[in-house]
C-alpha cells in the first residue's frame, strides 16, 4: 500500500551537523552581510554550503533566487524534480483522470509533463489553461510583492514554439481568464494538477473550479506556496498560501510542503 502522504523536508533535518568554521569565515561574515544588503544583483557567499547555513546565508530570500533554472526560468531543477516524481506516482497508480496546467508560460513545465507521459507510455492527456496576457490585477491579500499586473505575459505562439523545439506532442490549449474557461472546458476527471497562478484570485479560482474534478488520490502541486514556519525561502507571493489556507479551511485535504531549492512548493492529495 503507498503511503497518501509524501513529505521531503525531513532532509532539511539531514543537513551536516559538523561545521568547521575559522577566524577567517567570522572575519569576513559582516563584509560579506554588508555587501549582500547594499547590493541588489551580487550576492556573496562562502565556498561550503554548510558555513553559508550555519550564517544564514544560503535560504536568505534575497539570496539564490537564479540558481538552477531549467528552460524558460520559471522552475528550477528541484522544482521539476518534485513534479516528476509526484506525477509518477499518479502514473503507477494509474489514477483515473488527464493532467491540466493552470498558467503554462512557455510551457516549459508541460513539456517536461508530457516526456514524462511518454516514458509512461501513458495515454493521458495534457489540458493547459492561461490567458497570454500575464497576471490580472492584484489584491491586499497578495502583499507587497514586486509582481504586478501583466508580469508573466507570453504568446499561444511562443508556448507551441517551444512544444516544436523539444519535439513533444502539442497539449490542449485553453486560451483566456480562468472564469471564462475553466467552469466549461476542464476534463470531467484530473489525476495531476500544476497550478502556477502567483495571485491569490486566482489561487482561490483555480482551486474551486478543478477540486470537484480530481479523482480520489490526485495531486495537485501548487507553485509558490511558501510557509516560512516550515522552510524559509523566497516568500514573494504571499497570496497563494492565503488563498490555499482559506481554501482549505472546512476541507479534509491539508497542504503539505515540498523542498524546492530557493523556491517554494506545495502540493495535496484528493482524498
Amino acid at each position: 500500500m503507498v503511503s497518501n502522504r509524501i513529505d521531503n523536508t525531513f532532509i532539511l533535518k539531514l543537513q551536516k551537523a559538523e561545521i568547521l568554521i575559522n577566524r577567517l569565515h567570522w572575519f569576513l561574515l559582516p563584509i560579506v552581510k554588508f555587501f549582500n544588503k547594499h547590493n541588489k544583483y551580487l550576492k556573496l557567499k562562502y565556498r561550503d554550503d554548510n558555513i553559508n547555513r550555519y550564517f544564514g546565508l544560503k535560504y536568505n530570500p534575497l539570496f539564490d533566487y537564479h540558481e538552477n533554472l531549467i528552460d524558460g526560468n520559471m522552475i528550477n531543477i528541484e522544482q521539476a524534480i518534485n513534479i516528476y516524481h509526484l506525477l509518477c506516482r499518479v502514473l503507477a497508480l494509474n489514477i483515473p483522470g488527464d493532467i491540466v496546467e493552470l498558467g503554462c508560460f512557455k510551457g516549459s513545465t508541460a513539456i517536461m509533463m508530457q516526456k514524462t507521459l511518454d516514458q509512461y507510455k501513458s495515454k493521458k492527456e495534457i489540458y493547459l489553461y492561461d490567458a497570454f496576457m500575464g497576471l490580472p490585477k492584484k489584491q491586499k491579500e497578495d502583499g507587497d510583492t514586486y509582481f504586478k499586473e501583466g508580469f508573466c505575459k507570453t504568446t499561444k505562439e511562443d508556448l507551441i514554439k517551444n512544444y516544436k523545439k523539444f519535439k513533444v506532442k502539442v497539449p490542449y490549449i485553453h486560451e483566456g481568464w480562468f472564469n471564462d474557461t475553466l467552469p466549461t472546458q476542464l476534463p470531467d476527471k484530473i489525476c495531476f494538477v500544476h497550478l502556477d497562478v502567483d495571485f491569490y484570485s486566482s489561487t482561490i479560482e483555480g482551486l474551486k473550479y478543478i477540486y470537484p474534478k480530481l479523482s480520489n488520490g490526485a495531486i495537485v502541486v501548487i507553485d509558490d506556496y511558501c510557509d516560512p514556519k516550515i522552510h524559509n525561502v523566497h516568500n514573494v507571493l504571499p497570496g497563494v498560501k492565503k488563498a490555499c489556507d482559506e481554501f482549505f479551511r472546512n476541507k479534509k485535504e491539508k497542504m503539505n510542503v515540498l523542498i524546492s531549492g530557493s523556491q517554494s512548493h506545495g502540493y495535496f492529495v484528493k482524498e
